[in-house]
């Protein structure tokens, strides 16, 4: 279904523009361009650190995660340098990604440039779309490649069969990026309820679509096979925490949705949603579906585990996709979310920009009140400090160790990698340990470590794997007067047993 010549020249709203496919192309380049200032001039967070460290060890993928946002950050390193924004381009990229797949679909079910652009004006009306457009996630490739598999299944719903090419594709480049990217499959059943839908399952063309998308999927099983399928085990087992049947984590998962999406802008959601479903036609029904997989069944986890309030976000996307082309528009509800979630959006920025520079001890607030304020802001405070003073006690030859591993990888960043940080595993965390498989024993065998962290009660476990450990004077962060932060620093004499806290390779990965 084409965009009709009216489209092209209806304006939208309040903005006075006329939206053709050009002029939407033109609104994309501008917020591609505020998300390179934006990821250029923010600190960079310990996950997005992770996530760079990775890539400087390039691997088929990773223990936690597959590797698409890693290998994405590869390229830019080379042509931008060890910078935020190298790190941080491959959440830009998909972003641009997710808005040029919003045109196509919104053309197959009636809409056009108008209401594409009134869909990606809006979403960055979502904290979360907003913030995550330069925030280098899993959750920024997943999403783009969930948009265009719907996209596709719609195509097929209108009985477009080669769009099972586009559908095999999209999926398996989801599946390197996130592996939830695969309950957007829950979409293809309003095609497969067309009869002449499923008279194309009597031909090749579905199988060898679903050939290209496993084939693409194959660096996964690939680390996989190489690492006794530890990334699957992780991810089906040990990640999860599943207790007694409760209604706590079902609210607390959408309360927190609705929140990423602005809590009046998730109401006008739902209401597209039900709206768009009364509309009983094939294209529609194949959004609605791959709009309410990912809450149907993270909702239904969350009623024996605690889920992250953000993975219903590829829903929150195409929620927003049905309320483009709802009519009438909940106008009240969408213009009070996008204030909100704006809002928002640019208080979280403004902090991010400011927490390291804020005269504390100056502003207008109780004392009890700035301490409250400090503590909450204290993990994103005096991180350049900390480096310097690590640099200063180091001595020659010796390695950091840290049981974070956000603090490993942010360390190893800040220092502009002059810091050699390992991680040491001795708190038995579950994410973050790509590196355990990154150095081998005899690597580490009798090495001295600087061990740096903000935990109490370590010292037994470092005592059981060194030689020798002595505890110096902490790092002290101040502001306002107050300790901010107390990082405490153990010198750590020969590494006697290097695997599995420091590595996972060798005899540990046979252990395993």
């Amino acid at each position: 279904m084409g965009e009709s010549s009216s489209h092209a020249t209806a304006g939208v709203a309040g903005l006075g523009v006329t939206w053709t496919p050009r002029y939407y192309l033109v609104l994309l380049l501008a917020f591609l361009a505020l998300h390179g200032v934006l990821a250029a001039v923010l600190p960079l967070s310990g996950d997005e650190a992770y996530f760079w460290d990775c890539a400087r060890h390039p691997s088929w993928s990773t223990f936690d995660q597959p590797p698409l946002v890693i290998w994405g950050v590869i390229p830019f390193r080379l042509v931008l340098g060890d910078t935020a924004l190298a790190a941080r381009a491959p959440a830009i990229v998909a972003n641009a990604l997710l808005g040029l797949f919003l045109l196509p679909l919104m053309r197959r079910l009636g809409g056009g440039a108008r209401e594409a652009a009134w869909a990606y004006l809006v979403l960055h009306g979502a904290p979360l779309f907003f913030l995550g457009s330069f925030y280098n996630a899993t959750d920024a490739a997943m999403i783009a490649a969930y948009v265009a598999a719907t996209w596709a299944a719609v195509a097929l719903a209108q009985g477009q069969r080669r769009a099972w090419w586009g559908f095999g594709a999209a999926v398996g480049i989801g599946f390197l990026g996130k592996f939830p990217v695969v309950l957007v499959l829950m979409a293809l059943l309003p095609a497969l309820a067309r009869r002449e839908v499923r008279a194309q399952l009597r031909t090749a063309t579905p199988y060898f679509a679903a050939l290209l998308s496993a084939l693409l999927t194959l660096p996964v099983w690939i680390w996989a096979a190489q690492h006794a399928w530890v990334n699957f085990t992780f991810q089906l087992k040990e990640r999860h925490d599943v207790g007694a049947f409760t209604l706590v984590h079902l609210g607390a998962f959408l309360g927190a949705s609705a929140l990423f999406a602005s809590p009046p802008l998730f109401m006008a959601l739902g209401l597209a949603w039900w709206r768009g479903w009364r509309r009983r036609e094939p294209g529609w029904a194949a959004l609605l579906v791959a709009a309410m997989s990912p809450f149907a069944l993270f909702g239904l986890i969350s009623l024996w585990e605690s889920v992250g309030g953000h993975w219903g976000a590829p829903g929150i996307v195409l929620g927003v996709v049905a309320l483009a082309l709802t009519r009438p528009r909940p106008r009240a509800l969408v213009a009070s979310g996008v204030a909100f979630g704006v809002a928002v959006a640019l208080a979280v920025v403004m902090l991010a920009l400011a927490v390291d520079r804020v005269p504390w001890s100056r502003l207008p607030l109780s004392d009890a009140s700035r301490a409250r304020v400090l503590d909450a802001l204290a993990p994103a405070i005096g991180n350049n400090e900390i480096v310097a003073e690590i640099e200063r006690r180091l001595a020659p030859g010796e390695l950091v160790a840290s049981e974070s591993y956000t603090d490993v990888h942010m360390l190893t960043f800040l220092s502009h990698s002059r810091l050699r940080v390992r991680l040491a595993n001795i708190n038995q965390g579950l994410h973050g340990l790509e590196s355990l498989y990154w150095y081998r024993p005899e690597e580490l065998a009798n090495r001295d470590f600087l061990f740096v962290t903000e935990r109490g009660g370590l010292t037994d476990r470092l005592e059981a794997i060194f030689a020798h450990v002595r505890e110096e004077a902490p790092i002290v962060v101040m502001r306002a007067g107050r300790v901010v932060r107390r990082v405490r620093v153990l010198r750590c004499a020969r590494l006697l047993q290097p695997a599995p806290a420091f590595t996972r390779l060798g005899a540990a990965l046979k252990a395993s």
